[in-house]
């Protein structure tokens, strides 16, 4: 399922936009307690799968805020990638307190206690991102979070492929929606090590960064092993090993997580709707397609099937 719909305050009786606000981001982030005028003027701009939520607000102030008790109640299993576009937002939690620009932006749990503050006529971009899929790519991400910088390099390609994916959401099929907030979160990720790591950290992060582009370019090759990679590389098994480890990985997974990759984006392109699902297990990598239907379940909680017939509702 895809949909795009704009949500509006003014669209009802002055008496209930308070509460309807509240409803609406309740159902649309994870239930909270507002602080809030009766009256509030504010407007959503909601683009949505099953997997990635993309928000768009403009609103007067508001205080915003999730309990621990909240959470025990109703958990959401996501995390939030916050970029404010106009005016200044403060974002409480584990009783740090942080203000966020258009300058920066956050990237929070949704599962951690938080107090969201602004003042009127702020508005930004939200992206959930599903907790598996960004802790993924991130094992050591805090639940408390962290602020990138928006301004440059990594920061503002995220910023910039954000803006293209709202501005072209009336063009796209869910399955294209769906592949770009994947690339999306792999650039958060990328942004998050860049501006985590330390001096002493940048050059192994290179290597790391090196054996996953090659991983990549050649995750088709049905032969590729972690041995096949040390050597194109010129670097001992040992040493590729002891490199992925470091970001929790391994040859074995890397690989078969950037076969799956590629398979799911060959399902969302209608340009491989004429290759048989089998097809394009092989076409990945895969060399036997129970192997690759079961991982492709674990990793997406889906069946390739699905995935394709979700693109194709959308054509």
């Amino acid at each position: 399922m895809y949909s795009v719909d704009t949500l509006r305050s003014n669209e009802h009786d002055q008496r209930e936009r308070g509460d309807w606000w509240r409803d609406q981001v309740s159902s649309i982030h994870c239930p909270m307690a507002f602080s809030l005028a009766d009256n509030y003027q504010g407007t959503l701009q909601h683009q949505h799968s099953d997997t990635y939520q993309l928000i768009r607000w403009w609103g007067e102030a508001e205080v915003l805020s999730r309990t621990a008790a909240d959470i025990r109640r109703h958990p959401h299993g996501a995390y939030e990638l916050l970029i404010p576009v106009q005016g200044e937002v403060i974002l409480e939690q584990n009783r740090r307190e942080a203000t966020i620009t258009p300058a920066v932006m956050a990237l929070t749990s949704l599962d951690t206690a938080t107090v969201l503050r602004h003042g009127d006529g702020f508005s930004s971009v939200a992206f959930v991102i599903p907790r598996d899929r960004i802790e993924a790519r991130v094992p050591t991400l805090p639940h408390t979070g962290t602020v990138l910088d928006a301004t440059s390099g990594l920061g503002r390609i995220v910023v910039d492929v954000v803006r293209s994916l709202r501005r072209e959401r009336d063009q796209l099929t869910g399955g294209q929606f769906d592949a770009i907030a994947d690339r999306i979160v792999d650039l958060v990720a990328l942004a998050y090590n860049a501006d985590t790591a330390g001096p002493s950290v940048d050059v192994q992060e290179g290597l790391v960064t090196a054996i996953r582009r090659f991983v990549r370019e050649n995750a088709r090759d049905p032969n590729l092993t972690g041995a096949v990679v040390a050597t194109r590389l010129g670097w001992s098994l040992r040493h590729v090993q002891a490199q992925l480890q470091r970001i929790g990985t391994t040859p074995s997974d890397l690989i078969r997580e950037e076969r799956l990759a590629l398979a799911r984006l060959r399902l969302q392109d209608r340009g491989w709707s004429h290759q048989s699902v089998t097809q394009v297990a092989y076409s990945s990598g895969f060399g036997d397609l129970s192997t690759f239907s079961n991982a492709y379940r674990r990793a997406f909680g889906e069946r390739p099937s699905d995935t394709r017939s979700a693109g194709s509702e959308h054509d």
